[in-house]
């Protein structure tokens, strides 16, 4: 039960590491897991060790020294996009849990450029530089790899007719996903497709509401955070008020992927919320908690914007646009509820209940990067 991780200094790679090490150490169903780590101004070895020391680290290891978590830890000190067989058969491991990648959302072709590089390009090398002793893969992608739908998807990505994106990131993931099942299936190597949908901080494992970044919609705040001074009319927000954001803690997405891994029979599984939280339900809290009390929710792009306006849909409202103003993504949630349930969890994950939390602790932490 050796695994070789990738991404381990992002959001979910960093938390698929801390759940290994707590399947590793307590529970002992995994053993060894080794990280690829690029050197940059720190080495790779000390980039780990900030990711382990780190005080937004889940408590519950607390209750192990460094020490014992770096007995199941090691680190491959390389760059993925240039790295090889010969590299990688030094190792003693048999499955791959491919984390890394670029989550830009943006649509310059600069963004493009990077997520076909770092999503695609990279996932390329990897799998053909595999040493033969590899004979799974887990993929990690995203939930909105399905792109603009009209009906609810299950897990199986080959049952769904998927031609309309919302920007080249989701594009990227699903041309991933495509050529992870060929390619794997090639190399007689067992492919997993797990796909997260919009991440939020911890709500399972104390402390909460910590990620080691604050994007995707966190952006939002940050966007709030800087200008809502500016708001000094009325401010139309173009919103589907019948539609809302799916979200999931990133703990229980970690939780996911080990569950996923220890259960090999999953082809595919959707780590989503069996209830997304509807716009309407949350913009306006927002919008009050920075100052902002006059709003109206409307139900096509205003014209003749004022200075706010114009501010917003220029910037984070046009990345967020396909998002907050369409009918959003629906999820057949038959097979997460079976975990959901496993793990004694409300039915929304605590992200309802917690999201004003959420959005609070980020304005707290001044949105800084860990690790």
């Amino acid at each position: 039960m050796n695994c070789l991780l990738t991404g381990a200094s992002g959001i979910v790679g960093s938390h698929i590491l801390f759940e290994w090490l707590r399947k590793s150490i307590v529970e002992k169903t995994v053993d060894h897991l080794y990280v690829v780590i690029r050197d940059g101004k720190k080495s790779a070895q000390d980039r780990l060790l900030a990711i382990l020391k780190d005080p937004s680290r889940p408590n519950f290891l607390d209750n192990y020294s460094l020490a014992e978590c770096l007995e199941k830890l090691s680190v491959i000190s390389h760059d993925l996009s240039t790295i090889t067989k010969d590299t990688l058969k030094k190792y003693d491991f048999d499955a791959v849990i491919h984390c890394a990648g670029s989550t830009s959302l943006l649509h310059t072709n600069e963004s493009k450029e990077k997520v076909h590089t770092q999503n695609f390009l990279v996932t390329k090398q990897i799998i053909e530089q595999l040493p033969t002793s590899v004979n799974r893969f887990l993929y990690i992608s995203t939930a909105y790899s399905f792109g603009i739908q009209n009906k609810k998807v299950n897990d199986r990505m080959e049952q769904q007719d998927v031609t309309h994106f919302r920007n080249p990131y989701e594009k990227s993931k699903y041309e991933c996903e495509l050529y992870v099942k060929e390619a794997c299936k090639k190399k007689n190597i067992q492919a997993q497709i797990l796909r997260p949908s919009i991440i939020c901080g911890r709500l399972i494992d104390a402390p909460f509401y910590e990620t080691p970044k604050f994007d995707v919609f966190y952006s939002w705040a940050i966007f709030l955070d800087k200008y809502a001074k500016k708001s000094l009319e009325n401010f139309r927000i173009w919103i589907d008020k019948k539609s809302g954001l799916n979200i999931v803690p990133v703990d229980f997405v970690s939780k996911a992927v080990l569950y996923a891994f220890l259960n090999p029979d999953i082809k595919e599984l959707n780590i989503v919320n069996p209830k997304q939280i509807l716009h309407k339900d949350y913009v306006g809290d927002v919008l009050e908690s920075f100052n902002i009390s006059s709003y109206e929710y409307i139900e096509e792009k205003p014209e003749d914007l004022n200075i706010f306006e114009q501010l917003y849909y220029k910037s984070i409202g046009s990345l967020f646009e396909k998002y907050v103003s369409i009918p959003d993504l629906q999820f057949q949630p038959d097979q997460i509820l079976k975990l959901i349930e496993q793990l004694h969890l409300d039915i929304t994950l605590g992200v309802h209940e917690n999201f004003m939390n959420l959005i609070n602790f980020s304005v707290e932490k001044k949105f800084r990067k860990s690790y």
